[in-house]
């Protein structure tokens, strides 16, 4: 559009003003924007602007802006739903999280607080299967009737889980769910979201699954799981210590 100009109104002077360009396109649409009343008592030159159609047939001036505000008001309402859902979406994983912390809170054991986070997590919508697993170590020889593993498996199967310490959301072979989820059909689950327990000091993994192969991707937002996680590593490190 910068392109194309727009010859100055002869006024029978022109030869008193050689060098006066004519004016672009970008001038004329800064100036109609600037002067929104322009078209008013201008009826006339309304009705001689015509616009291209997608059908090849030339609209009114007026029918194309009926088009775009319709258009606009289309894309506002598409938005606007996009912001509800995400909002109601946010609204749940709030009231969940906070249903797991009393929850986590009014527990004594360390098995009873991994009880009590798979019982809680596996009744909300998308979660399959939920397992609590902790590593072996000194700093729980105390911790009786809770699933201890080697985090040799985890290292073997997902590295960058304990390297960078964040929420890790993949899909899973049969083999490699089953060892996650041996009590909840854990053959079943194509896809998990491995929480790690602990910063610092990795306390363990809060394993969660679904039975769709892409409902745990690397696009999910975890930031729920991983607040989740700290949790869980803030209470367990008071009831061992």
């Amino acid at each position: 559009m910068t392109s194309e100009t727009f010859p100055q109104q002869n006024t029978g002077r022109g030869s008193d003003h050689p060098d006066k360009k004519p004016l672009t396109a970008d001038q004329v649409a800064a100036y109609l924007k600037e002067n929104p009343d322009f078209f008013i008592n201008r009826d006339s030159l309304l009705a001689e602007i015509t616009l291209p159609h997608e059908s090849g047939k030339a609209i009114s001036l007026l029918e194309r802006q009926v088009r775009v505000l319709r258009e606009r008001s289309i894309e506002s309402r598409l938005t606007l739903n996009t912001l509800l859902e995400n909002a109601r979406y946010n609204d749940q994983l709030f009231n969940v999280t906070r249903a797991l912390i009393i929850a986590l809170l009014m527990e004594d054991e360390v098995a009873q607080i991994a009880s009590a986070t798979e019982a809680n997590l596996c009744t909300q919508p998308g979660i399959d299967a939920c397992s609590v697993i902790l590593f072996q170590g000194d700093h729980l020889r105390n911790v009786d009737h809770m699933r201890l593993e080697s985090a040799e498996f985890l290292q073997q199967n997902f590295p960058t889980l304990l390297r960078d310490r964040r929420t890790l959301c993949r899909a899973v072979d049969k083999e490699t769910a089953a060892f996650l989820f041996p009590h909840h059909g854990g053959s079943s689950i194509r896809s998990v979201a491995l929480c790690p327990i602990g910063r610092e000091r990795m306390l363990g993994v809060l394993a969660i699954g679904n039975k769709a192969k892409d409902y745990f991707n690397a696009d999910l937002d975890t930031m729920f799981l991983d607040f989740i996680g700290e949790v869980l590593e803030s209470i367990i490190i008071r009831k061992i210590s």
